[in-house]
């Protein structure tokens, strides 16, 4: 067995659980590649090292199946990297509870077989973290998941904007356990938010004051008919809070649209408005285009290896850096190149702690 296995389970079986269990095994196969990648390996951790051991849906079709087969199933749209031979993880039918709502009609039928035991799974898959994948609005849902992991000591990467991470009962629950958190709403690798955060830091640091700005986002996948809804309104705040991360107070409008055609491919389009020298206008304006699903699994392979580094050092609890540099809505915002500094300070510990063993 490898012994920096990191045993994970994955709650919500979408197109982003499509690309991470994809990439990881194209990552596997490709031992030196690391294009893609911020880090090839993570204080002794290679991204070969996680191994998803555990996955929850609610879905029909994909509960009760291999989770080669279940990431593969309609309505997931994203695009195939590469074949998955079974895998021997069943996808397990989790609570239901906020995790669906009408607008999923004819896109998602929920399954007939039993709820699972959370926490059984949990620990009779010997989990080490857990990755919450549900869709955005799933309160009740995430606190549930959330709370079977931290009662067992399992590590917690929150990818939706509930903010678990500003909840000191969770933080607590997390301390008294000796596990950590990263969140809330994960920060695509290469986003609009962070997209939209770094050109405003450049025209502010370049003198410029900025008068107003907008950002449109467009896609096809489930997320983005789920954001149609009033669901969508603590989205658009997370991603609010990310933009205007270390930047001041401006006049900002974010809009979502789903255009079913595109799938999983998201389109961004930034439009930032404002004064120069002598009061002059300028304006900037740019379009971003990726894959939707694989901007968040180049985030997320880094914060599952970060709660596996925080477990070996004996931190506990919100992890700050991390969760501000991964997430839209972490606890504490920080400056992108301080958290990251942080992070790279955290990775030295690490190394340092490992070789003095």
């Amino acid at each position: 067995m490898n012994r920096n296995q990191i045993r994970i389970a994955i709650v919500g079986v979408g197109n982003c659980a499509c690309n991470l269990v994809q990439g990881i095994k194209y990552y596997k196969i490709n031992k030196a590649k690391s294009t893609g990648l911020m880090h090839r390996v993570m204080g002794g951790f290679d991204i070969s090292d996680i191994e998803i051991v555990a996955a929850f849906d609610i879905a029909e079709g994909k509960v009760g199946q291999d989770l080669s087969t279940a990431i593969f199933v309609s309505p997931n749209c994203t695009e195939k990297i590469i074949d998955i031979p079974p895998s021997g993880v069943i996808v397990q039918k989790g609570p239901v509870l906020d995790g669906w709502g009408p607008h999923f009609e004819g896109h998602i039928k929920i399954s007939e077989m039993p709820e699972c035991n959370i926490e059984y799974v949990l620990k009779t898959n010997r989990v080490d973290a857990i990755v919450v994948m549900l869709p955005t609005g799933s309160t009740k849902a995430c606190y549930t998941y959330v709370e079977a992991a931290l009662n067992l000591g399992i590590g917690v990467v929150n990818g939706i904007p509930v903010l678990i991470s500003h909840d000191e009962n969770i933080v607590k629950l997390a301390e008294m356990n000796h596990a950590s958190i990263i969140g809330d709403d994960f920060k695509s690798q290469i986003g609009g938010t962070i997209l939209h955060n770094t050109l405003c830091s450049l025209l502010k640091n370049r003198g410029v004051e900025i008068s107003n700005s907008y950002q449109l986002n467009y896609a096809g996948n489930m997320d983005f008919l789920n954001l149609q809804t009033t669901r969508g309104n603590e989205k658009h705040k997370s991603k609010k809070r990310g933009v205007l991360a270390g930047c001041d107070e401006l006049d900002l409008s974010i809009g979502v649209s789903y255009i079913e055609n595109q799938n999983d491919i998201k389109t961004c389009r930034i439009w930032i408005e404002g004064e120069n020298f002598a009061s002059c206008p300028i304006t900037l304006e740019c379009k971003l285009t990726v894959v939707d699903s694989a901007n968040s699994s180049g985030v997320i392979v880094d914060a599952i290896r970060c709660i596996a580094i925080a477990k070996k050092l004996k931190i506990y609890g919100r992890l700050e850096a991390p969760s501000a540099y991964y997430m839209k809505s972490p606890y504490k915002q920080i400056e992108n190149s301080i958290a990251l500094e942080e992070i790279e300070k955290l990775l030295e510990t690490a190394k340092n702690e490992y070789s003095n063993c």
